[in-house]
């Protein structure tokens, strides 16, 4: 040891190597605890010490080791149960590190770290119920604490509950009125949910309190545009010294400016903004290390596989000898399609629910993969083989909260078109809605649209790879209706923004169903809905617009490069 630290007692040293690991200080942390381990090799603060700068380090085997050995010497340390279970978590080892969370808990029930830890393993899980019990118990304990308040709201906007959001950052503020964050989470659920005027209120406050706050703008802007005040919008946005921020908050204020750009019918001033709203996902895409080709590897493979001779060559299945179930509808399109708009009209059914975003199909490509990959396994499905998938999609159904004997239930994904193959296969009786749109009005939008970065939705950030990725998903659907026999409606975006009613006369025939009077106000339903879970949601709680359409013509220029692309497809549309 040094003299200076020679004077000092270990507990002194520690509470220094603390402090300077609170502060991020990981090598003189690091120095310190090192330094103590030699003379004090068996304390377990020390080794927990240590654990938390490897886990912070990125070292989480390592920080798993040092930790266990703490825990051998000290096991009643509910604290460090937890961190075990972080190390755990950080490894992939999901379950080995909800057992450390929960023997936290059990060791004291009232230790709020295992609240936060295990709820966000539920959530990560899709465990809701399970992740909002956890930070429900997080307020109960700590009620005058901001974060069991935003780690509950968070979830319920992840969830699309937008309604329980903002009760619950109402209930936040309630103990804590000027907390900058809740307010900046309570502005977001109701901009959501529509109320713009509110929205506008509180996210005021909140810039206040963080004055230029890249997110609280980006809310601010979204309203203002909403309510049709462009040119605020775009000048304040303006006065944002963007280069400065990271990526992520790059994302948002070039995106908001791209949209009121485009509003404002400024169309090569919008391009620009969505490229450099682009870059900078493709910056966090390259951070991430997502490969993006691994779905467009799917969709091929797809295609290459569905040819006549393989589809000829299925053994035979007599439908009838099925197990009877409802026949599952499913509402499938190129993303940016209307899908959603769609949904709204649809939901607002009194004997029509739709699932939104769910991957419900996902369980069933995974169970044929399992008997010798997908698709090739499609090819020699016997019936009772395809009554469990049957049997396991009505459970996926019921799970997500559906009830397909109450009335007709449409799985809503846009990209289980792809899929339409495993669908007919294992429900030759499905309903299919196919959403169209202008093809170049699809890709312009997914390009302008900022999406959650996964494999499909990372082919937006460039308008040729967007323009790929139609063609890509179009042709297997083309491929889908020249062999299959399928039940199909189609509904065309331009026409359903134009006379709703008339637009849906095929798809109301396919379901059975007569056209109510409470699906032509599609804004009530949404708002009222409060579960709109895409993108798409400013859109669909507003009246019904035409600017979106045929936006591509102002675009033309910048378009020039994908235009031959996707001509094909234009005609075999009917966009001619």
């Amino acid at each position: 040891m040094t003299q200076d630290n020679q004077a000092r007692s270990p507990q002194e040293t520690l509470r220094e190597a603390f402090q300077f690991f609170e502060q991020g200080n990981l090598p003189d942390a690091l120095r310190l605890a090192q330094t103590l381990r030699k003379d004090y090799p068996n304390h377990p603060d020390v080794l927990h010490l240590l654990g938390l700068i490897s886990l912070r380090g990125g070292a989480a085997a390592q920080a798993e080791q040092f930790i266990r050995m703490a825990v051998a010497l000290l096991p009643e340390q509910p604290f460090y149960r937890v961190n075990l279970g972080n190390a755990l978590m950080q490894q992939g080892k999901k379950e080995e590190a909800r057992a450390a969370y929960d023997k936290a808990g059990s060791l004291d029930p009232k230790f709020p770290g295992t609240y936060v830890n295990r709820g966000l393993l539920n959530a990560s899980e899709g465990r809701a119920d399970a992740a909002i019990a956890d930070f429900k118990k997080l307020i109960e304990l700590h009620p005058e604490q901001p974060e069991g308040y935003l780690r509950l709201g968070r979830l319920h906007s992840e969830l699309g509950q937008f309604h329980d959001a903002v009760e619950t950052y109402r209930q936040g503020l309630a103990e804590r009125p000027d907390g900058p964050m809740l307010l900046l989470g309570l502005a977001g659920a109701l901009e959501r949910l529509g109320d713009l005027d509110e929205t506008i209120s509180v996210v005021e406050k909140t810039l206040v309190a963080l004055p230029d706050h890249p997110s609280a703008l980006g809310i601010w802007a979204r309203a203002k545009r909403r309510q049709g005040h462009l040119t605020e919008a775009r000048d304040r946005l303006e006065r944002v010294a963007v280069a400065k921020l990271p990526a992520d908050l790059r994302r948002v204020i070039h995106g908001e400016l791209g949209q009121v750009y485009d509003r404002l019918g400024e169309a090569a001033d919008a391009f620009d903004h969505f490229v450099a709203q682009n870059a900078a996902a493709t910056e966090q895409l390259d951070a991430q290390g997502l490969d993006k080709q691994t779905y467009m590897n799917q969709v091929q493979e797809l295609k290459a596989a569905f040819t006549p001779d393989w589809v000829a060559s299925w053994d035979k299945v007599d439908p009838a000898a099925l197990t009877d179930v409802p026949a599952p509808v499913f509402l499938v399109g190129f993303p940016r399609s209307g899908t959603t708009l769609l949904d709204q009209f649809l939901d607002a059914h009194d004997q029509i629910s739709v699932i939104e975003e769910q991957p419900l199909l996902l369980p069933l490509r995974d169970a044929v993969a399992a008997k010798g990959g997908y698709p090739a396994a499609l090819k020699s499905l016997t019936g009772p083989e395809i009554d469990e998938l049957r049997a396991l999609y009505l459970a996926e159904l019921k799970r997500a909260g559906a009830d397909p004997a109450a009335g007709v239930v449409i799985n809503k994904l846009p990209l289980n078109i792809i899929h339409v193959g495993l669908i007919s296969r294992i429900f030759p009786e499905a309903k299919i809605i196919f959403a169209k749109r202008h093809p170049v009005d699809a890709v312009l939008s997914g390009f302008m649209q900022d999406f959650q970065l996964n494999a499909s939705m990372a082919h937006f950030l460039t308008l040729k790879d967007s323009a790929a990725l139609y063609e890509a998903v179009l042709s297997l659907w083309q491929t889908y209706r020249d062999l299959l026999a399928l039940n199909v409606a189609e509904v065309r975006y331009e026409a359903l923004i134009e006379a709703p009613d008339q637009a849906l006369t095929e798809v109301m025939g396919l379901l059975g169903l007569d056209w109510q009077a409470a699906q032509s106000d599609h804004v009530r339903h949404a708002r009222a809905r409060g579960t709109i879970r895409t993108p798409s949601f400013a859109q669909v709680t507003q009246p019904l617009y035409s600017h979106a359409a045929e936006r591509w013509s102002r675009y033309e220029t910048q378009l020039e490069g994908i235009l031959p692309r996707l001509a094909p497809f234009v005609h075999d549309l009917g966009y001619d």
